[in-house]
């Protein structure tokens, strides 16, 4: 059984300002609670920032990786943020969503 840590996530009010900030304590400290927890993949979205989630989805895929070893989730339906996460992700990551329209 794999575990993903879903908290980080831009849909939730202090993760939105967060990834807006770039306060990448909150960011680190939640992706820690959750590795402590026993999350294998840690979960990022930045799905509600539009036009800035490709910066936005690699900026949390490196603060996460900054504090902990696990590998990240990547959470869009945008292939161009997927791709834009993968390129600064290290080792291998999930891909949550994808559309391929």
């Amino acid at each position: 059984m794999l575990i993903v840590g879903e908290l980080i996530n831009s849909s939730c009010k202090t993760i939105a300002r967060a990834i807006e900030t770039r306060d990448f304590k909150v960011i680190q400290t939640v992706a820690k609670e959750q590795r402590e927890a026993g999350a294998n993949f840690i979960d990022v979205n930045a799905g509600i920032f539009g036009e800035q989630e490709v910066e936005s989805l690699k900026w949390l895929v490196t603060s996460v990786q900054e504090a902990v070893d696990t590998p990240c989730c990547i959470d869009s339906p945008d292939p161009r943020a997927i791709e834009a996460a993968l390129e600064v992700h290290r080792g291998t990551a999930m891909i949550n969503s994808i559309s391929l329209a």
